[in-house]
């Protein structure tokens, strides 16, 4: 936007402002004393100074508070007067009241933050009749204000202003702002804000729109209230907001701008600032919230009259001069009980001496109890350790957690639970799932009967297949349950039929620690050789023929009766006192008496000389 040059008029609102908290109401601390009567009206901790030295005269005790360090909400700067400033349009100066010119009038009172706007001539039309830079009431284009009637605005500055607030120590500050939602230029000149806050030595951007469309970059700020935090650290500075704009449209609103400290108050010794401490008030019997009221002190040795008189220990020397008045060794500044010399300490603060109180900690447990169970009975964090709650402590008691098992065999005293770690690895037998880290666990040795005691008693899984032998119905899963099964652990094998702890027959390429059984019948004769001579090796009854017993069956011998002649050739070859049979009638000719049958005696026959 340009303009031609004009004589320059401001409507300007005073910078320097004190008014209303921020939180309009008549007890801003919450403390329930209105403000109008709280010394402290921001800080709940206390509320009076009596002596206006800027110590409260109490404070609540362990009290610290997030408190409003510094605020301003615009309600309260004018009365509605224009400002003129007919200086030089491009020249560069802080707007405030100048001699000769028209004033505005403010308000210097209260508890808000002052602030000034310094104006920078960038040598084009500069401020004229209708720029805003100032508070106003007008909310034709915000609404409402956030906080109260009133704002600040920057608008058309046509060059750079810079608004600054009075130097403020905080932790946090809040502010809300308003971006008018316009077009901003990107040049000729730029459009930017600038919000930062800058120390003595830093300066840190809240926010800055140098380079960028605050159309685009910005646009959640655009037409609408937008309340920012920000931490500060502690640090000490001043909140400044840079504008430049050139026209009517841009602009800028600010309100509600509020710094937050913690703080924590030191409480007056001398609430009335008379010299003498509210203690030592106290003591001599005058008001200590009272500067007219103080304590007679005709010596002027810095203790009053009334304290004067005491003589308590009798040696001659007056109690506000002895050191130790009560003469029992310890000095008055270290004894608790000053003027009785049987007592000089009360560790726990109950108003009876450690020698007099039996409980000198106030932890529930006496000082004999406590040296007993060697705990300290000064200290009311030491208490003795009783882990089973049965009023015994555990130096004294024999059974520590109370489970049944002394302390001496218990390998975990303190556990009523545990007692026992048959393994040692820290795990009680009764958490434990494996007693004797065996690998194999307490319920599987149970069920396969081992010893789950016991590392070296371990369940046998001849097959392997995860299932103990105890309870497993083939152990070596060779496909023959284990009832019918003589050998159940050996895959290889599952069959004696004598008895004999050999197998019938072991499983070809199988590795078995067994000897297979030549003669499984034990008949004595090999399987080989029954299988031969047709017999069944697995019955002891069915046994090879062997006629004249030479150890060769029938089948296999060529002389089964052992005569001399081959069976082939022997016509009795099961009757070793037969072998022919000449006239065939079925009587050998050993034993027939007329071989040839020809009716003629064998015997007549050799007589007569015929055959």
């Amino acid at each position: 936007m340009t303009r031609l040059a004009k004589p320059l008029s401001l409507l300007f609102a005073m910078m320097l402002l004190m008014t209303t908290p921020t939180v309009l109401a008549d007890d801003t601390d919450g403390d329930g004393v209105d403000d109008a009567n709280d010394d402290f009206p921001n800080d709940p901790c206390a509320h009076t100074d009596t002596d206006g030295d800027g110590l409260p005269d109490t404070v609540v005790s362990g009290c610290s508070s997030t408190v409003i360090s510094g605020f301003t909400s615009f309600e309260e700067p004018n009365n509605g007067t224009k400002y003129y400033d007919y200086g030089d349009q491009g020249s560069d100066r802080y707007l405030w009241n100048n001699v000769n010119q028209s004033e505005v009038a403010y308000n210097s009172t209260g508890n808000e933050l002052g602030f000034k706007l310094y104006y920078e001539s960038t040598g084009g039309v500069g401020l004229t009749d209708g720029d805003w830079v100032g508070v106003v009431t007008y909310n034709g284009t915000v609404g409402n204000f956030t906080d109260g009637v009133k704002g600040y605005q920057l608008s058309d500055i046509d060059g750079i202003t810079t608004f600054e607030l009075d130097t403020v120590t905080a932790n946090s500050l809040t502010f809300d702002i308003y971006l008018q939602d316009t077009g901003y230029e990107t040049s000729g000149p730029e459009d930017y804000l600038i919000i930062r806050f800058v120390t003595a030595t830093t300066s840190t951007d809240i926010l800055n729109t140098t380079g960028q469309d605050i159309d685009q970059a910005y646009s959640a700020y655009l037409g609408v209230w937008t309340t920012t935090t920000v931490s500060l650290g502690g640090a000490t500075g001043s909140l400044e907001v840079e504008f430049s704009s050139n026209s009517a449209s841009e602009t800028v609103y600010l309100d509600n701008i509020v710094f937050t400290a913690t703080t924590t108050l030191t409480e007056d010794l001398d609430d009335d600032n008379d010299g003498w401490t509210d203690s030592d008030e106290a003591d001599c019997g005058t008001d200590s919230i009272d500067a007219t009221s103080v304590p007679t002190d005709t010596n002027g040795d810095g203790v009053c009259d009334a304290l004067e008189s005491d003589d308590t220990d009798g040696d001659g020397i007056a109690n506000e001069h002895d050191d130790d008045d009560d003469n029992d060794g310890v000095d008055d500044v270290d004894d608790a009980f000053p003027l009785d010399a049987s007592e000089w300490e009360d560790t726990d603060g109950d108003g009876i001496g450690n020698n007099a109180d039996t409980d000198d900690d106030d932890d529930g447990h006496s000082d004999t109890e406590e040296a007993d169970c060697a705990s300290d009975p000064l200290d009311s964090s030491s208490t003795p350790l009783d882990s089973d709650g049965d009023a015994l402590c555990d130096l004294l008691d024999p059974d520590d957690d109370n489970d049944g098992v002394a302390d001496v065999a218990d390998a975990f005293p303190h556990d009523s639970s545990e007692w026992t770690d048959t393994d040692s690895d820290g795990v009680g037998n009764n958490a434990d799932t494996d007693d004797d880290d065996d690998g194999a666990s307490d319920t599987q040795e149970n069920d396969c009967g081992t010893d789950p005691l016991d590392s070296s008693s371990t369940p046998t899984d001849s097959d392997g297949d995860g299932i103990c032998d105890g309870i497993d119905m083939d152990s070596d899963n060779d496909g023959v349950l284990d009832a019918d099964d003589d050998f159940p652990d050996d895959e290889c094998a599952s069959l004696d039929t004598d008895d004999d702890s050999m197998p019938d027959s072991i499983i070809d390429g199988c590795n078995s620690r067994l000897i297979e059984d030549d003669d499984d019948d034990d008949d004595d004769w090999s399987d080989v050789m029954e299988a031969n001579c047709d017999s069944d090796p697995l019955n002891a009854h069915s046994v090879p023929l062997d006629t004249d017993s030479d150890g060769t069956c029938d089948v296999d011998d060529y002389d089964d009766d052992d005569d001399g002649y081959e069976d082939a050739m022997d016509s009795f070859p099961l009757d070793a006192s037969e072998w022919t049979d000449i006239d065939g009638d079925g009587t050998g000719d050993n034993a027939d008496t007329d071989d040839d049958g020809d009716g003629w005696p064998d015997a007549v026959e050799e007589d007569c000389g015929s055959d």
